[in-house]
């Protein structure tokens, strides 16, 4: 028996009023997932943000250690291009308001976040909603700070 894909939506609180505390949240989540299934793609809205995540990945907890990198060959891979994320991947983190990309549907495991702005809210809301259409089990956290 083939086990059902997993959707996990992080609610960012407004308690975190700052895009680089919202970052290190979202770091925290992908040192998680990196621990616990060794294998993570994240995906980031714009090269800009991919490289932001890349400098804070190395420096969000004092002694934290996350492999990650901008190439395909390393346990946490950062990209903004669809295409690159990799076949199999344990996990896909989608690190920002963005829409879902195709290749999602073939992870077992999507994390994605709830923003507090409206909008990006009404974006996350729609991801959701095609998540569980697609079968996903869904499950909501709150990032902690």
């Amino acid at each position: 028996m083939q086990e059902q894909p997993t959707a996990s939506f992080y609610q960012i609180r407004q308690a975190f009023l700052t895009p680089a505390e919202i970052r290190r949240g979202i770091c925290r989540v992908v040192a998680k997932a990196w621990r616990t299934l060794g294998q993570v793609d994240v995906y980031c809205p714009t090269p800009e943000e991919g490289e932001i995540l890349d400098d804070l990945l190395w420096t969000f907890h004092a002694g934290a250690f996350v492999p990650h990198g901008r190439d395909p060959a390393e346990p946490v891979f950062l990209t903004h291009v669809e295409e690159e994320i990799r076949e199999g991947t344990p996990v896909l983190v989608l690190a920002g308001p963005s829409g879902l990309p195709a290749a999602a549907s073939r992870c077992k495991r999507i994390v994605d976040f709830i923003p507090a702005r409206e909008q990006e809210r009404k974006d996350a809301r729609e991801r959701y909603r095609l998540l569980k259409q697609s079968g996903y089990i869904m499950q909501i956290y709150h990032l902690e700070a």
